[in-house]
């Protein structure tokens, strides 16, 4: 499988970590600047207690944040002792259990948060990855926005914005397990949804596939895998139509895979789906907490309406808009 973050290498924690942003650091709008790197994952600058200046991700799929060892040294965190808390992290392929530390300050764009547990982690060496992770549940405010023409990530209290222009589209979300999920429908079947701003990819677990009736496409697969021939654990399937809230996105290719982790969670044998960026991305998306309402807007185009047209080389989805 290609390298992701977020749902690929790390999404749910079994507890979930306290950051307070302090009302005298609280702007009336919080404004995060952020780059696509190599690797399509949307990376931030952070500051660790007015230290040092590193890069970390935005996850809206993991549930405690990860601090790289390196990085928390560097800004005078002591090595965790054997006395440390612990917590256990659930990824992709397996769980782990990591030492806990207290950072004082992270600070990002506008916004600084205080008192922020992390994991320790010391084993994650992705060259051109942000080893740092900070959940999305850390951010104040009514509103989460990620927009990806500015490259900005907002939040705010009061009303979502939409933009004049721009068509608009919401649904109901649920929150399980700290992880946010919304309804979806493949090939008119319906399932769930798992939100991951901190995954470049996308895939469907291989009982939405049945259920959805999605064909293997061997020609894909065969790119994908050709190296490792490794097509029992994953492959790609052609998709008639997916559909989120009113938008259609027609004959996308997606990637059928079933990570451990929908096991852990108890969600092996529902028909589950995870979004990550190549998807998310062509949207402007908002999270309207109060009412636990998704978002999702583009701008408008009299001819095509809300239909999207997506296609995938070898290993994720791509847009001719």
């Amino acid at each position: 499988m290609a390298q992701s973050r977020g749902t690929i290498w790390q999404v749910a924690a079994l507890m979930v970590g306290q950051a307070v942003a302090s009302p005298s650091d609280l702007p009336q709008r919080m404004i995060i600047p952020f780059e696509m790197n190599r690797l399509d994952h949307m990376v931030v600058e952070l500051q660790i207690n007015d230290q040092i200046s590193t890069t970390g991700v935005i996850d809206t799929a993991a549930t405690f944040a990860m601090v790289d060892s390196r990085a928390a040294q560097r800004s005078g965190v002591a090595v965790p002792d054997a006395a440390a808390p612990m917590i256990n992290i659930l990824g992709v392929n397996g769980d782990a259990d990591y030492p806990v530390v207290r950072l004082d300050s992270v600070r990002l764009g506008n916004l600084s948060l205080h008192a922020l547990d992390a994991a320790y982690s010391t084993g994650l060496d992705v060259p051109g990855a942000a080893a740092n992770i900070l959940p999305s549940s850390a951010f104040p405010g009514d509103v989460l926005e990620f927009d990806f023409d500015t490259r900005t990530i907002s939040a705010y209290d009061g009303k979502p914005d939409v933009a004049p222009g721009r068509v608009a589209k919401s649904l109901s979300y649920e929150i399980e397990n700290g992880l946010i999920f919304v309804d979806i429908r493949i090939n008119g079947k319906r399932g769930r949804a798992l939100i991951d701003t901190g995954s470049s990819l996308s895939y469907a677990n291989s009982t939405f596939a049945r259920l959805a009736s999605m064909r293997r496409n061997d020609e894909m697969t065969s790119l994908l895998f050709g190296a490792t021939g490794d097509t029992e654990k994953a492959w790609v399937a052609s998709v008639r139509t997916m559909r989120l809230a009113d938008f259609r996105i027609e004959q996308p290719n997606l990637l059928v895979s079933d990570p451990f982790l929908l096991e852990r969670l108890g969600l092996k044998d529902e028909p589950v789906m995870i979004l990550g960026l190549d998807f998310l991305s062509r949207f402007r998306i908002q999270f309207h907490r109060p009412k636990q309402q998704l978002i999702l807007s583009i701008p408008k185009d009299p001819e095509r309406g809300t239909f999207l047209q997506l296609y995938a080389p070898a290993t994720r989805m791509d847009s001719t808009r």
